[in-house]
C-alpha cells in the first residue's frame, strides 16, 4: 500500500530514531545502512526536513537529527510529504474512484482494510517501530545507544 519512497523515508526515519539523540546522521551511512540508493535517500532526508520531520545541518558535523522525540513522530507523519490521503486509500480493483456512492466490485471487502490500514499509520509512532527492530535484530553500522547500554551488562 505505501509508495517505494514512503517506505525509504520510514527505513531512514527509523534509522535514525536508532542512533538516538547524539550526533547527527550522514545522509550517506543512511543510505548505505538501510539499502537506499544514496541519491534518493537525499531527495527523501530534504523533503522530510522541509515537512518538519528531520532538522538538517550543513557542513562539518552536519547531517539529520529528528525534530522531535521519536515518541511523538507517527508513521503517517513521515509518509504524508510523499503520498496524500486519496494515494494511500485508492482503491487497486478499479481504475476509476470508488466509493461509497460509486462502490467497485470489492468496495465491501477492501473498505475495513483501508481503515485499519489509516489507523495504523495514525497510532503507531516511530519509537514503537524503532525500538521493536532494535530487539528483532541488531542493526549494523555505528552503535545506538541501547546497544551501547546492552553491551556493559
Amino acid at each position: 500500500m505505501l509508495t517505494t519512497t514512503s517506505e525509504y523515508a520510514i527505513r531512514a526515519m527509523v534509522y535514525i530514531a536508532q542512533q538516538g539523540e547524539g550526533d547527527p546522521v550522514l545522509a550517506r551511512e543512511i543510505a548505505a545502512e538501510t539499502g537506499v540508493p544514496s541519491s534518493y535517500t537525499s531527495k527523501i532526508l530534504r523533503d522530510l526536513a522541509h515537512a518538519g520531520v528531520l532538522n538538517s545541518t550543513r557542513g562539518v558535523g552536519g547531517g539529520f537529527r529528528l525534530a522531535q522525540p521519536a515518541r511523538t513522530i507517527y508513521l503517517i507523519d513521515i509518509v504524508a510529504p510523499f503520498e496524500n490521503k486519496a494515494q494511500r486509500t485508492r482503491c487497486p480493483f478499479s481504475e476509476h474512484a470508488c466509493s461509497e456512492e460509486h462502490p467497485c466490485g470489492a468496495h465491501g471487502y477492501f473498505k475495513p482494510v483501508k481503515q485499519a490500514y489509516d489507523k495504523f499509520l495514525q497510532r503507531t509512532t516511530l519509537h514503537g517501530v524503532a525500538q521493536k527492530q532494535l530487539r528483532g535484530a541488531a542493526p549494523k553500522g555505528r552503535k545506538t545507544k541501547a546497544r551501547k547500554a546492552r553491551r556493559r551488562y
